[in-house]
């Protein structure tokens, strides 16, 4: 299931960047910076200290000195960590982790760091929200024969995906049914959106070399020109897009939903659109629901943000 905002309820902090959205199309953050804590544990690294205080609990945070220190993961999920996580126990990483880090690595990159698979062409690293249209780009990339990693923006805070209303931990579970590798992206208030990203692809570096970028989208010129702007090589270092569902025909998606016999629920209703008939959370998606909603004068896979 996709989202765009939860029926009856507010959206998760950090917006849609879960997606990849411009800021204009985002919901604005939980709760207001009492102080850019990113800024003030620069701060504090370049100081050497092992701690500063955080403005809005008061609590001592480790630094990225202290950790370094350290020399390994604790296993705590802790805001600074430099190890990706490396510790973390894997029932609780989609929950603990503060720093982008895998959340669930397929078997083909198990066999590729057990020197098994020895292929090198790089990984496209697919924008997942969770929803159908990720999940048939996901189809779409596996049939032209590119070797996928997903990649997962949600907010630290919450661990909800921005829009989707749906927690980090099924992205999680869906990844392993899958065995496709997923690399979780905490966003916190105060980090720009790109600047994440770039963290979470140097988490995939670390592996693979990342030949392209890939998104569901499947019309909104303005999403499309904002990524092609903002997610180019020069901003992430990443020579390709791809948009491998770019003006594909409603009925071709709806027989390659079909085809794949994976069934997809509404998880959450656009913040303007009230349930009505079968247009609820929790119903099924089908042909008919997307005869139904275009009754109503919606768009039939709800690209405009009317249901996900």
């Amino acid at each position: 299931a996709e989202g765009a905002a939860a029926e009856k309820r507010s959206l998760p902090c950090e917006a849609g960047a879960a997606a990849g959205l411009p800021p204009a199309t985002r919901p604005k953050p939980c709760a207001e910076d009492i102080e850019d804590i990113w800024k003030l544990h620069e701060r504090a690294c370049q100081r050497g200290e092992d701690f500063y205080k955080d403005p809005a609990t008061g609590y001592m945070v480790f630094t990225r000195v202290a950790h370094e220190r350290r020399g390994k993961c604790c296993g705590n999920g802790c805001r600074h960590c430099p190890y990706d996580h490396a510790n973390v126990r894997s029932d609780r990483l989609a929950q603990r982790i503060q720093q982008p880090a895998f959340l669930h690595v397929g078997e083909r990159e198990r066999q590729r760091s057990a020197g098994v698979d020895k292929a090198d062409g790089g990984v496209v690293v697919l924008f997942w929200s969770s929803g159908k249209d990720s999940f048939m780009t996901l189809r779409s990339l596996a049939r032209s024969g590119r070797e996928v990693v997903l990649m997962t923006t949600f907010c630290a805070a919450t661990r909800v995906i921005a829009n989707q209303e749906v927690d980090a931990s099924e992205v999680e579970r869906q990844a392993r049914h899958l065995d496709v590798s997923v690399v979780g992206v905490p966003l916190h208030p105060g980090v720009e959106y790109v600047e994440r990203l770039r963290a979470g692809l140097e988490v995939v570096r670390k592996r693979r070399p990342v030949s392209a970028l890939a998104f569901g989208d499947l019309y909104l010129e303005h999403i499309r020109s904002w990524r092609e702007d903002r997610l180019s090589a020069v901003h992430l270092g990443v020579p390709e897009l791809l948009f491998p569902l770019w003006r594909a025909s409603y009925d071709e998606l709806h027989r390659d939903l079909e085809a794949s016999g994976v069934p997809c629920e509404i998880s959450a209703l656009g913040p303007n659109v009230e349930p009505k008939g079968e247009l609820r959370v929790g119903t099924q998606f089908s042909r008919a629901l997307a005869d139904e909603v275009a009754g109503y004068g919606m768009d039939r896979f709800g690209e405009n943000g009317e249901f996900h």
